[in-house]
């Protein structure tokens, strides 16, 4: 994922169900312990807006803050340009953002540190769903969590995929989808990697196997977003593939999946999306109301129409986000949060590279 791709293209919103309104609880601040306080907060727009709206409607009751939205619009970093030439100039307090966001916003030391100390809902939240700057403080309020897998279509498969080196087997020849590098931050190189003892930031064991896969003729579609990628799987011309959770929620609506997320030799690599509160004279409002989104059932609430995982173990784990989801106990054996910093400085030169040694592999 990069700064040219959407909020929406990787992470799917499923339909807005009936939720019930939030109580206040341990979390909540009450109006005795807080003046009304107006808040900017910038969010994503469908179900994400709309999910909000009904939490933060019994908060403004109970609070006596008042929060006004704004919509993002265009990818995922449109946001960074327009808060950059006005800083500090800006209207906003919160806004809500995924990891390669966070990880821009630090660097130019935009946020303002969370504490579980001011912020008590955040001690239930596994520590690696947060973003740190290079103090170790808390930058993040994690509010969803989702992800990039390898799977297959179990309809066109003939056997179950044990290990990622199997993908060499001729039985795929042609038959995996892969993104190009730049999507999904270049995710599809560490995955390759860390199957042959690389990481993000030793990544030429996978551009080894990379390479290994498109002379032997197995890589049969290239995607660059969501769409292509579900009408790939779709058409069963291609059978397995690595990507986001929300295009392989679509694809398992339509057909039997298995998504290969607790491989021994291969981790699912997660990513989070939630609150980064702006320095500015009302952060203390800012995170009375993050934390508040926190809150284990407010927390499920928020995810379960987005059909995404929810960050409090606490919450219950929708339908949809079941397939991808690790419990805190699973999360150091089958889950890798990547240094999405350092893989946005490195995307542009790995499609460089892709075009010069992996597209002449693949027209060959």
């Amino acid at each position: 994922m990069t700064s040219g791709l959407t909020r929406r293209q990787w992470m799917k919103g499923a339909a807005l169900a009936g939720t019930a309104a939030a109580v206040a609880g341990p979390g909540l601040v009450r109006p005795a312990q807080a003046a009304g306080t107006n808040l900017m907060v910038v969010q994503w727009g469908a179900a994400w807006i709309d999910v909000s709206k009904k939490i933060v409607a019994p908060y403004e009751k109970e609070t006596g803050d008042r929060i006004a939205w704004e919509l993002h619009a265009g990818g995922a970093m449109a946001i960074v340009a327009k808060i950059k030439p006005n800083w500090p100039n800006v209207p906003y307090h919160v806004i809500s953002c995924w990891d390669p966001v966070f990880s821009a916003m630090i660097k130019e030391d935009w946020l303002e540190p969370v504490s579980v100390a001011e912020m008590p809902n955040l001690k239930e939240i596994p520590e690696i769903f947060f973003q740190k700057n290079a103090k170790g403080q808390l930058m993040s309020v994690p509010l969803s969590t989702a992800g990039a897998f390898w799977g297959y279509r179990k309809d066109l498969v003939d056997k179950p995929i044990e290990s990622i080196e199997q993908l060499l087997e001729p039985r795929f020849k042609g038959k995996i989808c892969v993104p190009y590098p730049v999507n999904l931050t270049g995710l599809l190189l560490v995955t390759l990697a860390m199957q042959r003892g690389g990481d993000e930031r030793n990544v030429e064991p996978g551009w080894e196997f990379l390479k290994e896969l498109a002379k032997r003729g197995n890589i049969g579609r290239v995607i660059n977003n969501n769409s292509e990628f579900i009408n790939a799987m779709s058409a069963g011309d291609v059978s397995v593939a690595f990507f986001n959770n929300g295009g392989w929620s679509v694809v398992k609506d339509r057909f039997p999946v298995t998504i290969l997320n607790r491989l021994k030799d291969n981790k699912g690599f997660l990513y989070n999306e939630g609150f980064g509160i702006l320095k500015s004279d009302r952060t203390e409002a800012a995170k009375r109301f993050a934390n508040h989104f926190a809150r284990a059932d407010v927390n499920e609430m928020y995810n379960i129409p987005l059909g995404s995982g929810p960050t409090n173990p606490n919450a219950k784990v929708g339908e949809k986000a079941a397939d991808f989801y690790y419990t805190p106990d699973e999360l150091p054996q089958y889950a890798h949060v990547a240094d999405f910093g350092y893989l946005s400085a490195q995307v542009n030169d790995w499609a460089k590279r892709w075009e010069t040694e992996i597209v002449p592999l693949l027209r060959g």
